[in-house]
């Protein structure tokens, strides 16, 4: 089956943005439609794997100091903006902020992408269809600690909040997990990490869709969840 990637902090600590859309970790279809100019560097991409069901993968590193050439514009601008956030001399340090997501293992969506988010849920209302959106970074507070989550994580929510057709946001990136249900109806799931995960046991799980919900089977430290899409 395919496997569509996220990437995240530790892809882009290894590896270069230029590097990651030359390998196997890019796993957008060829031609899918991205946010415009940006679509060669910006890792964003929907697909239908099923009628009436759509994924839409974010790319939560789009705003950020890691994975881009330094020279470039986007690394220019993410630093000038988590630099006026965060004054401290160590950039992945959350000491002393007031929003203390701007950290340097983090990143953010550019105005681009979430123009083009918008559209796509836009189009996925129309057509009554159920969204299931990924990435990287948690965009609600309720589903991880107050560091781990994306810079503008309100931009993201806020677009998902003004849309009928999302039903959960899938996330990594805190390793402890997270879960929450929404004021909106909005399930946000944040997967536990394989990193902090004992020998001889197991992270992963599979996810069952039906008609009035999702269905998760977790294997070792990830448990079982049962989420009810919300009534449209």
């Amino acid at each position: 089956a395919p496997v569509p990637h996220a990437w995240g902090n530790h892809d882009l600590y290894t590896f270069s943005r230029e590097y990651l859309l030359r390998s196997e970790l890019n796993s957008a279809p060829r031609g899918a439609p991205g946010p415009g100019a940006e679509a060669d560097a910006c890792y964003v991409y929907h697909f239908s794997p099923a009628a009436g069901f759509r994924f839409v993968m974010l790319d939560a590193y789009d705003l950020s100091v890691l994975g881009w050439d330094k020279y470039s514009q986007k690394y220019q601008d993410s630093l000038k903006l988590l630099k006026e956030k965060n004054p401290n001399e160590d950039l992945n340090s959350p000491v002393g902020l007031d929003e203390p997501q701007f950290v340097k293992f983090n990143g953010g969506f550019s105005q681009l992408q979430l123009d083009w988010f918008n559209e796509v849920l836009t189009a996925s209302d129309k057509n009554r269809e159920k969204v299931l959106v990924m990435g990287h970074l948690p965009i609600h507070p309720g589903s991880t600690n107050n560091v781990c989550l994306a810079w503008n994580y309100k931009d993201a929510l806020s677009i998902i909040h003004s849309h009928q057709c999302v039903v959960c946001f899938l996330a990594g990136h805190l390793h402890d997990g997270g879960y929450c249900l929404d004021s909106h109806g909005v399930h946000h799931l944040t997967v536990e990490g394989i990193i902090e995960t004992p020998p001889q046991s197991h992270a992963f799980g599979t996810i069952y869709v039906y008609e009035d919900r999702m269905i998760l089977k977790g294997k070792g430290r990830i448990p079982d969840k049962v989420m009810y899409y919300r009534t449209q």
